[in-house]
């Protein structure tokens, strides 16, 4: 059983499928997906203790954990800590578990949390430092064979968002152009970084100005056509948005929350002031922009017209 937590859910879903791959390497596992925030926990409790009728065996993810520290996330009105320490206690050999929770903070005292420590491995997974990105960049760039300026490098990882999703995307793009990295090259891949204010794009969401964000959107896509980018940056910026309120709720003060999650007070503020949505509804919304990517990478949907119908869908008009 493998518990793992990071800030970033990019290197969270990373790891996941890393586990997935390095488990069901003989394709036997049937793998299901829940979420403490939507799901109803005895029906994941049963779906870890019912044996397959063709016998197959299962890969149980289980998402919002949030029962290992003290935010007061609202979970799904079935949620009972009895159910988790059911779930952590599981001696069902034809399952593995995953637990995951965005969030770096794992508590000490909870009862719950020291029996998840003593029956899980915990991963966390800490978002790289500027070393650590500069040494990724030169790895990749070494090994594909492509000559770079190093203060080029350090522009690229000074223009681009602290988003490991679009840090990786903006990496292939730079191995698959296969040329000289300088200056003006990180300029023309990162001019969308500082022509479209991801801050901006948030505030049409969550404001429900669609009028804005659909031009955004359209100058967006005729520059770079690089939708999974933009589903990143979107989902960033609203689940920032849904920790925010939810520190909001726990009265801790704008000051406090930008120091832990590490945002710009003034974001923060801004944010809050447009803000028309509650917990229940961003969660909806990341959900809808994880499903928009999913079907996107797995063929189901195109990468132009249907994202935009969705993404229209989720506007109140």
């Amino acid at each position: 059983m493998f518990f793992i937590y990071s800030n970033d859910n990019f290197l969270i879903k990373k790891q996941v499928d890393k586990l997935i791959q390095k488990i069901n390497l003989e394709k036997e596992y049937d793998i299901f997906e829940y979420s403490l925030i939507d799901d109803a926990i005895p029906s994941i409790l049963e779906e870890i203790n019912t044996y397959s009728i063709f016998s197959s065996k299962k890969i149980i993810i289980i998402n919002d954990c949030w029962f290992v520290n003290e935010s007061k996330v609202k979970l799904h009105k079935t949620y009972d800590v009895k159910f988790v320490e059911q779930i952590l206690n599981s001696t069902n050999n034809e399952v593995e578990i995953i637990l995951t929770l965005n969030s770096d903070k794992f508590s000490k005292k909870l009862k719950i949390a020291k029996l998840t420590e003593s029956n899980c491995k915990l991963l966390k997974l800490d978002e790289p430092t500027v070393d650590q990105k500069r040494q990724i960049i030169l790895m990749k760039m070494q090994s594909a064979d492509i000559e770079y300026d190093l203060e080029a490098i350090e522009l690229f990882i000074d223009k681009l968002p602290n988003d490991m999703q679009v840090f990786s995307n903006e990496i292939n793009k730079l191995i698959v152009l296969n040329k000289k990295i300088d200056i003006p090259l990180i300029n023309e891949i990162t001019t969308k970084y500082n022509s479209f204010d991801t801050f901006q794009l948030a505030n049409c969401f969550i404001s429900n100005d669609i009028k804005t964000f659909l031009k955004q959107w359209s100058s967006y896509m005729e520059i770079n056509n690089d939708i999974y980018s933009f589903l990143a940056l979107l989902a960033n910026n609203l689940i920032s948005l849904r920790n925010i309120l939810l520190y909001r709720q726990k009265r801790v003060n704008n000051s406090e929350i930008a120091s832990i999650l590490s945002i710009n007070p003034y974001r923060i503020t801004k944010l809050l002031e447009e803000n028309k949505l509650d917990i229940s509804q961003i969660n909806d919304k990341i959900k809808v922009l994880y499903l928009l990517e999913k079907n996107i990478k797995s063929g189901i949907y195109d990468n132009k017209i249907i994202p935009e119908i969705e993404l229209l869908k989720m506007f109140n008009v």
